[in-house]
């Protein structure tokens, strides 16, 4: 079958037809095997159809690139609502998040009457741990008639996961899965500054060399090397052997600058030909023009990467630079690119080769190995189909000190299954409360939560009767006291045993403190004397302690033993049970403690909610803090300036310790103080009833900054006011106009603190903070340089000459 001039995978076929019989379909198969045709081509069926159909993702840029594709196609048949841009939002076709597909189930669910398909796109994400939850309730909760086309990566657990899918959907589900990559991938690891090689080389290198050589870098290369290494420099290799363009990934911001600045500094001769570079520069400062960022600090440095082949991208950049980063590397001129992991999720930027800094990362507690899901992820961008037969993967290590069975687990096939992340907000709970009452609780038996507990469950009770059985087999204590269960009595000669050593224990220690009272020779009289009576009384203890029948017997050390065996196969029996009983209630038990908060706190009663409860359930984060907040009177008694002040410091999230101006605005400080107060006896009255997740206090690095960028500062500006990447003030301020949103629609009906708020994000947007304006200029003519085909670009890009490989 052809579809769009392409000759399309079996997989494909096999989930085409599934979307031609109007059924749902899981499709999982590795990054680059061509899932997203799948998904065109059910937007293309549903707009033939005439039908509605809705596209979402995990990531705001994935969304925005997808509203580009699609606009480009069907121009006003596409729409996009993300938490910041909401264009055209009741179009045919439409773009958004995850979030906000659920939102609107649980706010709006008549406006998706219409709406036939539902896309999935990275499915997998279920198992993400701050945010699966949003996934399960969507599929869940979704209206029966929708039918969804579910797109993921390999998925060990597929037919459980379709399995439970099934369970909560009426319509037929059909599984496609393809394990096989259109582009072949080879893995490598590459042994800092010595060679290449895989992980049968990590022990014989160890062996070889000692860790004080390692350290004091005193190494003989030629005696370390095992002998079907060789010792070569990683990226001139790739450079000699035609395995460019490379995605270069490090976990560190300062890491992808660190790197890509390092490479263009050494002396490597350009990455690119000369017609190239004039090709690339003119790209880019056409861009530069484009997304109005010419001016923008540290462009010209920038530039000077560019024009050598080479950039980074990560979350601290600019978003417009970024996406001007992601148009160069998709032309296929950009040679290396170094960049954070988020490069690897959904956008389709493949490359020939793909370089991990490192197989460990930093996951906000300590470092990490990665997981085997995380690196495939990565490592699926290797291999263009249609240009590279082979794509490759290098992971550098640090020979000496790796861990050789971690290496092997990360870069195995074997990838982890997907676990339910199942967890109601408060919001969630208060919107099925109004609807299910105190039956809230069978909400909980439809997650796949609950599914993937009952295969637990079962595996545990089987685990429990095996070692039941092994605890019954065991031989048992036999008494020579006639009539008298063996087992029996060696428990109360324990118990009793037991007892007497607790009542002396007491005494234990009352004898330690008098001894270290009365130390020295001069105190040994003033010693005898207090202690006298404490050993009276141990012996008084002793001596009318009840004796057991134990006492002296021949058979009590073989006794003992049996009782002991017998006695921990019946704790670890004890144990099973236990977590069993933590896995079938752990759940229903945070449901419970957080309507106990909420009952507190006059949001419900009596299966009733109230009207805070109904506006804390329009609230998507930060519900609680919002809501008292709102009933308070805070967001009357505030200016515009000092309610987005307030609202950074809810939504920011601590960070480790750097420079940022301290808030001297003495009324805004007092208001703060009166919030943190209200926070506080939320965090008691989460702690008294066990919640599990207690709100988090208010973080005030950004408040000096907000304020400065609310009263009209310019963006360069920012930078005196807090030590904090490009990127993170974009973010963080996004998040505040998001937050300001559904505040403003949750308190519909209240014109004055409407009209307020309307205010309060008309200061914040503006300038690069203004995500729709980026998307609109994006979608703008692209420069003229950019209308050659991007399979010329990629031929030429390839011929460059082994003489100007660098060392």
């Amino acid at each position: 079958m052809e579809y769009k001039g392409l000759q399309l995978d079996r997989f494909q076929e096999d989930a085409i037809a599934a979307i031609n019989r109007d059924n749902s379909v899981i499709v999982t198969a590795p990054t680059g095997a061509g899932k997203t045709v799948i998904a065109e081509y059910a937007v293309e069926k549903c707009i033939q159809e005439n039908r509605r159909v809705i596209y979402t993702a995990p990531i705001k840029a994935l969304s925005n690139q997808k509203y580009r594709d699609f606009y480009a196609e069907y121009g006003e048949k596409i729409g996009i609502v993300t938490g910041d841009v909401v264009l055209n939002p009741y179009a045919q076709v439409l773009l958004m998040t995850t979030e906000i597909f659920r939102n609107t189930i649980f706010d709006n669910i008549e406006r998706l009457d219409d709406v036939a398909y539902v896309i999935f796109d990275e499915i997998h994400y279920i198992n993400d741990i701050a945010r699966g939850t949003v996934w399960e309730e969507s599929l869940i909760f979704a209206p029966q008639h929708i039918k969804f086309v579910c797109l993921s990566a390999t998925i060990p657990n597929i037919a459980h996961f379709a399995e439970w899918m099934q369970s909560v959907r009426e319509i037929e589900i059909e599984v496609v899965e393809e394990l096989k990559r259109p582009v072949p991938l080879e893995h490598y690891l590459y042994f800092a500054n010595y060679g290449i090689g895989t992980t049968k080389h990590i022990a014989s290198l160890q062996r070889k060399v000692s860790q004080a050589e390692w350290r004091e870098e005193k190494v003989n290369k030629k005696r370390a090397l095992p002998a079907d290494m060789i010792e070569m420099q990683l990226l001139p290799y790739l450079r000699r052997e035609n395995r460019l363009p490379c995605l270069y990934f490090c976990f560190s911001r300062k890491g992808c600058e660190a790197n890509a600045y390092h490479y263009a500094d050494r002396g490597h001769p350009n990455l690119l030909k000369q017609w190239q570079r004039k090709e690339i520069l003119a790209k880019f400062d056409a861009l530069c023009i484009q997304f109005d960022i010419v001016e923008e600090k540290d462009i010209a440095a920038f530039r000077r990467l560019v024009s050598r082949g080479i950039a980074y991208h990560h979350a601290g950049m600019l978003p417009t630079l970024k996406e001007v980063v992601e148009r160069l590397f998709t032309s296929g001129l950009i040679q290396l690119l170094f960049t954070t992991e988020t490069f690897a999720v959904g956008i389709n930027m493949p490359a020939c080769t793909v370089v991990f800094d490192s197989l460990e990362k930093f996951d906000g507690i300590g470092f990490r190995y990665l997981k085997s899901r995380e690196y495939h992820q990565m490592a699926g961008r290797a291999g263009r189909r249609g240009i590279d037969t082979i794509g490759y993967v290098y992971a550098q290590i640090q020979p000496f000190y790796a861990d050789a069975d971690e290496v092997r687990k990360v870069v195995a096939d074997k990838i982890e299954p997907i676990e339910s992340q199942f967890n109601l907000s408060y919001s969630s709970i208060l919107t099925l409360y109004e609807k299910y009452g105190e039956d809230i609780y069978d909400v909980y038996t439809m997650s796949l939560s609950n599914h993937q507990n009952y295969t637990r469950i079962a595996e545990l009770n089987r685990q429990i009767e095996t070692l039941a059985s092994k605890c019954k087999a065991l031989p048992r204590p036999t008494c020579i006291h006639e009539g008298i269960d063996g087992v029996e009595q060696i428990e109360t000669h324990y118990r009793l045993k037991r007892h007497l050593d607790k009542a002396l224990q007491r005494f234990q220690v009352d004898l330690a403190k008098i001894k270290a009272e009365t130390r020295g020779k001069k105190r040994r009289k003033q010693r005898i004397k207090r202690l006298a009576p404490i050993h009276k009384q141990i012996k008084k203890i002793q001596a009318g302690s009840v004796k057991s029948l134990c006492d002296g017997c021949h058979q009590l050390r073989e006794c003992s033993g049996r009782y002991n065996s017998i006695r921990k196969q019946e704790q670890r029996v004890q144990k099973l049970k236990k977590q069993t009983n933590v896995i079938e209630n752990y759940p229903r038990l945070q449901i419970g403690a957080r309507l106990k908060v909420l009952k507190a706190l006059g949001y419900i009663q009596d299966e009733t909610v109230l009207p805070r409860g109904r506006t804390a359930a329009r609230l998507y984060g930060y519900e609680l803090q919002l809501t008292q907040l709102l009933f308070s009177g805070f967001f009357e008694r505030l200016t515009e300036d000092e309610i987005n002040c307030l609202m950074v410091t809810i939504v920011s999230e601590p960070r480790k310790d750097s420079y940022y101006e301290p808030l001297k605005n003495a009324r805004l400080l007092g208001a703060l103080d009166a919030v943190s107060r209200e926070i506080g006896r939320l965090q008691r009255l989460e702690m008294k009833h066990n919640v599990s997740e207690i709100t988090p206090m208010l973080e005030l690095r950004l408040c000096t900054a907000m304020l400065a960028w609310s009263r009209g500062c310019p963006f360069d500006t920012l930078e005196n006011y807090a030590d904090l990447d490009a990127g993170d003030f974009v973010r963080t301020f996004r998040l505040v106009i998001d937050q300001l949103r559904q505040i403003r629609r949750a308190m519909t009906g209240h014109e004055a603190l409407v009209d307020k708020l309307n205010r309060c994000i008309g200061k914040i947007n503006r300038d690069v903070v203004d995500a729709e304006r980026q998307l609109r200029i994006g979608q703008e003519n692209a420069p003229e340089t950019e209308t050659e085909t991007e399979t010329e670009t990629e031929a030429t890009a390839a011929e460059i000459d082994d003489s100007s490989v660098g060392h």
